[in-house]
């Protein structure tokens, strides 16, 4: 169980810096058939899996993996018992979902009959509410037994249901909001107007959260006292239509809306924190359903699948800010403004205010002209039609469930209809009731002023590095180097640059072309000016860096180049040989007094007194490295590792990143700024937090390929002609599930644990030999903690001509074999040699499978048949004794046939006497 899955301790937040960022976001969808776009509900189990409630049944998500468990129809509603069992409600009525032995899981329904079309339900202590539209069913899951609350003429409908202090709410058509209380309906003691419906009710120590169908959002305190909450962005929740929420910490609550995705709001001030909607990640505005997760983190359902805000962690995407273009190459923080290179250039973060647009509809009177088509009369004497009346009322869907639900016709931007209200308006003129249509309107709200990226005049080609000399902001690519002032760029150098190096301490700007030289400016009081320093070197060049005492390396694809300057010039150079098979990039630092190198082969220091490279050995083989600001930040295919002088952050958490193409220190802190693969933008914000986390226990979540059944025991047993089995684990986790590594050791047949790997969740036996067996299973997250699943002991058995009771029968057999044919010996000799024989051969047999079973390698079915041939053999001589004895023994003058013979008379001629 997580007991405080993720807690990071600010230093300062976010908030405090104007260029803020994005919450991190990360999307999950199941695949193939799986996939259900609609979603209804959405529960976090105590193992930590989630439950997903679907038209297809439910959708079990692990962090890495989706199982779906069918039903017998649509699933609306999931919660979960003080027991720990989940219980869903759907078309079908109510029950539980039940786990198989073989670790499965099923829909078991407990409802009686009659009981169905359950859309919503509710805990509260040890009694489950599934509210219908005409009754509520309550269960208790103690006496495990149920009751129904009927509808009544004076209720109505029931249309929703919350729970509040312990108590529970239910929304009627007629009487507004009523509350459930020894299990009959009474008047709601919250001082709601009749009107008023609640959506939604989250609780939070000593107050609850809840909107109203209105989108108003409202504060109860435990005397349940309503205080409105002033919301500073109304306009844009109002049109957005509130459809639920939740809270996400004391004071940070968030709402899903139809129309304008999650908006986090701060509860004491009502100031939205944050817009989480398609210009920021979002796949999608409309939600279907908010979870708030263990880890504080909100899971939205919406049409493309699921979305998970991790607003603690120390991320924030700037990849989402309108008007950046082009695929991101390269960022950096400087004077308190954000620049990002692309393929398409140079673009600036600046602020500007910005608009939505929401479309909705309204509620228009006819007046009776335009019923009818009817004329009336002007004051001047001639006709016009009557203007129609804008109401108030905005018809808006009030969630996806209510749409479900309710069984509502689709609206219809133009179709009329009678007003819904108990009382008709009624035309003052006519004395007729009021008729209304749908009419489309748009509204331009202004959301926040934003921030949005302008491209940066002067520069239109590829840019792929920014850096910081002097307090200037350099930015070089295939259209040149640029001095960037503001808004614009001028040219240093206008051919195609492939990397470039500013050095402070000695004034300078070194420039790598793609023409292999390497250009060099220095920078006076009349601007730019080219210093003739290394016109002679010819190479690619994809490194420079200082060393000590104006030492300057230049890093090559096959070799090194150590530079002495001084006054301007190079005073000595020496070539270095760099073993590089493949030509991978090569990069340095200065660490301490050394110089460290790395490329894909591994490590390497600079050893002065040899003159040479030299490998470190204690240093794995890195599969991503940068260098930058005296460092090297490389990955060795188990964790991000930091190599050079500045302090450790928290380098696991960039793990969660697949596919990292760049990184960049800021100059001033342990920022780092990250760009993936997938073209996403993130500031990483490693100085700022210190994180600890317990992850979830270790799962067993299925067991295939073998019919197991618990023996007296209580331990699994499998055959040994189905012990092809696989063993499925995993540690549920939503925010690196796919760094999770996992080990395991199978005590009776492996000695050693296996090596650690990420597919090591899924654990298959081809064959396995019978035996009595443990199997144990080690999860390992990104910031190396430990679970382990608690041993499972297990047992495969061999087939029934391999067990003990066998041998035994088979013994038994051999004697009444050996008995039998001694009788028969004197009158049925031929028939008494095959039974000999037959004795023999099995005799043989039998000894051969026990030591077979005995000398067993369990190895491979190869290696046990060299074995069985060895054993044979081996008992080739025993069996010609065996043969050669029996066949004696059948001497009727032999000492063995009279003991096995019965008892006779013999006369003096020694022949029997006639019986």
């Amino acid at each position: 169980m997580r007991t405080g899955s993720v807690i990071f301790l600010l230093l300062g937040f976010f908030q405090g810096s104007g260029q803020s960022g994005n919450y991190f976001l990360s999307h999950h969808s199941p695949h193939g058939e799986q996939f259900d776009n609609v979603c209804f509900d959405i529960l976090q189990g105590g193992d930590g899996m989630l439950y997903v409630a679907t038209r297809s049944g439910i959708q079990q998500f692990d962090g890495r993996s989706w199982t779906l468990i069918q039903g017998s129809g649509a699933v609306y509603s999931l919660e979960m018992t003080p027991q720990g069992e989940i219980l869903w409600s759907g078309t079908s009525g109510f029950g539980i979902v039940e786990k198989l032995p073989d670790r499965s899981l099923k829909l078991t329904r407990v409802s009686g009959e009659g009981i169905s079309d359950i859309f919503e339900s509710q805990g509260s202590g040890s009694k489950m509410f599934f509210l219908a539209e005409k009754a509520v069913s309550i269960y208790d899951t103690e006496q495990c037994k149920s009751f129904i609350i009927p509808a009544t003429t004076l209720t109505g409908s029931f249309t929703g249901i919350c729970e509040i202090f312990g108590s529970v709410y239910v929304n009627t058509t007629l009487s507004g909001v009523v509350r459930i209380e020894n299990d009959k309906l009474v008047r709601a003691p919250l001082g709601l107007a009749g009107q008023d419906e609640i959506i939604f009710a989250s609780g939070s120590g000593q107050r609850f959260l809840i909107g109203l169908s209105d989108s108003r959002i409202l504060l109860c305190s435990e005397n349940l006292k309503l205080r409105e909450i002033k919301l500073a962005d109304s306009a844009y929740i109002q049109a957005s239509v509130v459809v639920n929420g939740s809270w996400v910490k004391e004071d940070l609550f968030v709402l899903g809306t139809l129309r304008g995705g999650m908006i986090f709001i701060d509860a004491e001030t009502g100031k939205t924190e944050e817009i989480i909607n398609y210009s920021t990640g979002l796949p999608d505005n409309e939600i279907y359903t908010l979870l708030v997760d263990q880890d504080r983190c909100i899971w939205a359902a919406h049409e493309y699948g699921f979305t998970r805000v991790a607003p603690d962690l120390p991320y924030r995407s700037f990849g989402h800010y309108p008007g950046l273009s082009g695929n991101l190459l390269c960022a950096i923080s400087f004077k308190n403004s954000v620049y990002v290179g692309t393929s398409l250039g140079l673009f600036k973060l600046t602020r500007e205010d910005l608009y939505d647009e929401l479309t909705f509809y309204v509620d228009v009177a006819l007046r009776p002209a335009q019923r009818g088509d009817k004329k009336t009369t002007a004051p001047d004497g001639g006709n016009k039609t009557a203007a129609p009346i804008e109401q108030a009322v905005e018809s808006r869907k009030k969630g996806f469930l209510r749409f479900f639900r309710k069984k509502d016709k689709p609206e219809q931007t133009e179709s009329t209809r009678t007003s819904p209200l108990k009382t008709p308006d009624v035309d003052q003129t006519s004395a007729a009731p009021l008729q209304y249509r749908k009419a489309k309107k748009i509204e331009k709200v202004l959301r926040a002023s934003q921030y949005v990226y302008k491209k940066v005049d002067g520069i239109d080609a590829k840019v792929t590095q920014l850096l910081e000399m002097d307090g200037r902001l350099i930015a070089g690519g295939l259209g040149g180097i640029y001095e960037v002032s503001g808004a614009g760029g001028k040219a240093i150098l206008e051919e195609p640059v492939r990397m470039a190096y500013a050095s402070g301490s000695m004034n300078k700007l070194f420039i790598s072309t793609y023409a292999n030289e390497v250009r060099v400016f220095a920078r006076g009081a009349r601007g730019w000016s080219a210093l003739p320093m290394l016109n002679n070197l010819d190479d690619q060049i994809t490194g420079i860096f200082e060393g000590i005492n104006n030492e300057l390396w230049l890093c090559a694809l096959d070799k090194a180049y150590r530079l002495e300057i001084a006054d301007n010039a190079v005073r000595e150079m020496q070539h270095l040989e760099i073993d590089n098979p493949n030509f991978s990039e090569v990069i340095g630092v200065r660490w301490r007094d050394d110089i460290v190198m790395a490329h894909a082969q591994g490590f390497f220091v600079f050893d002065r007194a040899m003159g040479v490279l030299t490998p470190m050995d204690s240093l794995p083989k890195p599969s991503q490295y940068f260098a930058g600001e005296g460092n090297i930040l490389y990955n060795d295919a188990h964790s991000w590792r930091l190599f050079g002088m500045a302090h450790k952050t928290n380098l696991q958490l960039l793990k969660l990143l697949s596919n990292v193409r760049f990184i960049k220190q800021d100059q001033i802190s342990d920022n780092l700024w990250v760009i993936t693969g997938n073209n996403e933008l993130y500031k990483f914000f490693g100085d700022r937090f210190r994180v600890q986390e317990e992850g979830f226990s270790l799962v067993l979540k299925a067991i295939r390929g073998g019919e197991g059944k618990k023996n007296k025991r209580n331990i699994f047993e499998f055959d040994q002609e189905k012990s092809a089995l696989t063993f499925e684990v995993v540690q549920p986790d939503y925010l690196a599930a796919q760094a999770i590594e996992y080990r395991y050791l199978l005590n009776g047949l492996d000695k050693e644990w296996t090596d650690w790997s990420v597919n090591s969740h899924t654990i298959a036996f081809p064959y396995l030999p019978a035996g009595d067996y443990t199997l144990r299973v080690q999860s390992r997250d990104i910031f190396g903690m430990l679970v382990e699943l608690e041993a499972l002991p297990f047992e495969v058995v061999p087939p029934y001509w391999k067990r003990p009771w066998f041998y035994a029968l088979e013994f038994f057999l051999f004697a009444a074999f050996v008995l039998l044919s001694f009788r028969l010996s004197t009158r049925y000799r031929i028939i008494s040699r095959i039974l000999s024989l037959l004795t023999i051969i099995m005799l043989i047999q039998f000894i051969q499978t026990v030591i077979g079973e005995t000398f067993e390698t369990r190895a491979s079915p190869v290696m046990d048949f060299f074995v069985q041939v060895t054993v044979a053999f081996m008992i080739l001589p025993v069996e010609g004794y065996l043969r050669n004895l029996m066949l004696r023994s059948l001497d009727s003058h032999s000492g063995l046939y009279r003991f096995l013979s019965p008892k006779t008379s013999v006369t003096p001629e020694g022949k029997e006497p006639e019986q």
